[in-house]
């Protein structure tokens, strides 16, 4: 990371790195600090559209398709995920190009006395969520660079996550699975409860998941809003070959062929709902061409992602077992899943890593990697339920040892703190920092 960053990257983490002890984001979290934040720098969203991502599954790469519906659309586009892979700065993009160093310290001047005076004025017990900060900054940058929309990725929730706090006028949300349970509920119904919190007072309309669970919550929430239901464009034929994923999706009676660079059924899923998002955002200035064209250049890195080399390396953020066997059967019939075969798998103890271990271990070799998040915690001695697996200390080994076997790929499944692991290791940071680049292959 560039050391201008240093301070402005501390500064922004300060209250978070203070906060009490964890628990659910109802009561350990309170947004509302952003909003004030959001308010004081005379709300620079409102200078320009912003639709809003939230999900327990594909919001990274639907948020990320969407923005690219709209590029090639011809509009000038802010994007803003989360968390970041290798640097910050990937946070914040417009038109597929990171933020500089030195126009974030800049953004960050702007920030600073706001924030001071801000928390000065909380209580005790509460903080500022950093991912908020991220977002203030992105927020001022589009102001200044004069969008023509935004789309903005949420954290883990919606309802209390900093983020959301932005004003959008659109929304979009994706699958809802159990997930952080500790933050979000035990149950699916809590965790769809605080997902539907993205819609807010001023969001005109939001794209769903046609999910019984979900519908119902929205019912509560969303009265008079515009509800799309991502199923009103159905998807057929839906094939995974090793230039992408193709389908089929109709709307308003006609049939169309897309494809997008990911290879895996479900990237299908989500590219399907960022068009629904896409076609109600732009209305008659849609264009089934230019999306098409949008979506056969999206490529993001470790999101179903081949890397060429000798050997191929797939490299995915799976942590439950059923995306995994979703990828697994668009690979087969790719015919990528031939000849000898690594995988190596990196997910939290907390998380569905048993799942994931299942779905791959027949395949050939079972590697077992941590991440080098400390925050995270992984499986002790995944040997013992996996016998023929080994465990290595980190991703880097674990890929020398894969490279020992000669195989004919090797499949990398695991959180997204693996996937930066595998970025670092690969030196594809630069990549990273520039998605409107032709991809760097992968060292051999």
């Amino acid at each position: 990371m560039d050391a201008r960053l240093d301070e402005p990257i501390g500064r922004l983490y300060r209250q978070y790195n203070r906060r009490p002890h964890g628990g659910p984001d109802d009561l350990v979290r309170h947004p509302e600090w952003t909003g004030r934040i959001l308010d004081r720098l005379g709300r620079p969203e409102d200078h320009f559209p912003v639709i809003m991502v939230t999900g327990s599954k594909g919001k990274g790469s639907t948020a990320f398709y969407l923005a690219r519906i709209l590029e090639a659309h011809g509009l000038s586009v802010g994007f803003f995920s989360t968390p970041h892979l290798v640097d910050n700065l990937e946070r914040l993009r417009l038109d597929g190009r990171a933020v500089s160093p030195a126009r974030f310290v800049q953004l960050f001047r702007t920030l600073e006395p706001v924030l001071d005076a801000v928390e000065r004025e909380l209580p005790a017990g509460h903080y500022i969520g950093p991912v908020g900060l991220f977002a203030a900054l992105a927020a001022l940058w589009y102001r200044e660079e004069g969008v023509d929309a935004a789309v903005f990725e949420t954290g883990r929730g919606a309802r209390f996550d900093d983020v959301a706090e932005l004003h959008h006028v659109g929304a979009v949300i994706t699958s809802v699975l159990l997930e952080h349970r500790e933050e979000l509920g035990p149950t699916l119904d809590r965790v769809a409860w605080h997902k539907a919190g993205i819609v807010r007072r001023e969001t005109g309309w939001a794209v769903v998941v046609d999910d019984a669970r979900l519908g119902g919550v929205l019912a509560r929430e969303a009265a008079g809003r515009d509800i799309q239901l991502e199923h009103a464009w159905p998807l057929s034929d839906i094939r995974v070959t090793p230039a992408g994923t193709e389908f089929t999706t109709r709307a308003g009676g006609s049939a169309e062929r897309f494809r997008v660079p990911a290879l895996a059924l479900f990237a299908a899923e989500n590219a399907r709902r960022a068009l629904v998002a896409a076609h109600r955002f732009l209305g008659p200035r849609f264009s089934m061409e230019r999306a098409r064209a949008g979506l056969v250049t999206a490529r993001l890195y470790g999101r179903a992602d081949l890397l060429e080399g000798q050997p191929p390396m797939l490299v995915d953020g799976s942590i439950h077992r059923f995306s995994v066997r979703s990828l697994l059967q668009g690979l087969s019939s790719a015919r990528l899943l031939r000849g000898r075969i690594v995988s190596i798998v990196g997910v939290p103890a907390d998380k569905d890593w048993t799942g994931v271990a299942a779905q791959v271990s027949p395949l050939g070799d079972l590697f077992f990697a941590p991440a080098e998040n400390r925050r995270l915690h992984f499986p002790v001695d995944p040997h013992l339920a996996f016998p023929q697996s080994r465990s290595f200390p980190n991703f880097q080994e674990a890929y020398r040892a894969a490279l020992e076997k000669t195989p004919d790929i090797i499949l990398v499944l695991g959180t997204q703190s693996l996937v930066a692991d595998t970025a670092r290791v690969l030196d594809l940071a630069p990549t990273l920092l520039d998605l409107a680049a032709p991809p760097t292959p992968v060292p051999t």
